[in-house]
């Protein structure tokens, strides 16, 4: 449904994307994650003809450059900043609901989901609202559309729980047929809504990947070793390796897939005799890419490896 074929944009000195090329099908829910400055947003914005760029981009085979009122009717969108509108509320809504072929009721519905009451806001100016009931409020006119692709930049970044949690139920809602494409930092924050995972950075695809394929590779561990009496080697060799003194004899660290592996082969291959104990626990919240950031706790789930006593 979606194409990008060899996208470039350069702000001044700065490329922000540096040859993109994909293409999203009908009925995928795909997130583009990546840190700040990694491309998503200008990778969204281009898609949704707000920015010139080299290359091409078309949906359903219309070129959004050339035929762009055509291209986007089948695209909703939910911005990571809320436009400054001066009008009232219920100015913004009925003339998107008459753009977008929906009816204010519609949106209204949608915004008591996420929590908000828009009969109580409708003569007041939209750019007065908090940065909450502006997230609110662009989701559930988003969300009251019958577009056949949603592309949400960020879309929970001022949302409350309740208000998150009933997003994300609208997104499950959807037609399996239609398209969605969140903009997130974390894969923990859209993992159970997505299929597929783009990872950007420098503005180029660093990865293109099922979500299954993405967290394994992204997958990181806690190891944590205890080494018998007179192991003084082997504590040298955990603490040149960045493992941590938890307690008398017990030492502890994160690793990735990779640096697990390696680890244990070289344990059991030169240090066996000095180590008693050998945990690893799972950990399933990361932020991509970033084991060094997750936090303490462990899954239930402990894999032990045999040693013996």
């Amino acid at each position: 449904m979606i194409s990008i074929e060899h996208v470039s944009k350069a702000f001044g000195p700065v490329l922000a994307l540096d040859d993109v090329s994909l293409r999203i099908e009908a009925g995928e829910r795909v997130a583009f994650v990546g840190s700040n400055g990694s491309g998503k947003t200008t990778l969204l914005r281009a898609l949704l003809g707000l920015l010139r760029v080299r290359g091409r981009i078309t949906v359903g085979g219309i070129d959004v450059a050339k035929h762009p009122e055509q291209a986007l009717r089948s695209i909703a969108y939910i911005p990571q900043i809320s436009p400054p509108l001066e009008a009232e509320v219920a100015e913004v809504v009925g003339a998107y609901a008459a753009l977008r072929n929906t009816t204010p009721a519609a949106v209204a519905m949608h915004a008591a989901r996420l929590g908000l009451d828009l009969p109580s806001l409708a003569r007041g100016r939209f750019r007065d609202l908090s940065g909450g009931m502006k997230q609110k409020l662009l989701s559930a006119m988003a969300l009251a559309t019958h577009a056949e692709a949603l592309v949400c930049d960020e879309p929970t970044a001022n949302l409350d729980a309740g208000a998150r949690a009933a997003f994300f139920q609208a997104l499950r809602e959807r037609k399996p047929e239609s398209v969605v494409i969140l903009c997130s930092h974390r894969v923990a924050e859209v993992r159970h809504l997505v299929d597929r995972v783009i990872e950007l950075r420098d503005g180029r695809i660093e990865r293109d990947a099922s979500l299954g394929e993405l967290l394994s590779l992204a997958r990181a561990f806690r190891v944590e070793v205890t080494l018998r009496d007179a192991a003084q080697a082997s504590a040298d060799f955990l603490r040149a390796e960045g493992f941590m003194k938890l307690e008398d004899r017990r030492f502890g660290a994160l690793l990735t897939q990779a640096g697990k592996m390696s680890l244990v082969e070289r344990l059991v291959r030169d240090h066996q005799d000095a180590v008693s104990d050998l945990s690893v626990y799972p950990l399933e919240e990361l932020e991509l890419g970033s084991a060094e950031n997750a936090g303490a706790n462990a899954e239930a789930g402990v894999t032990r490896f045999g040693v013996a006593p």
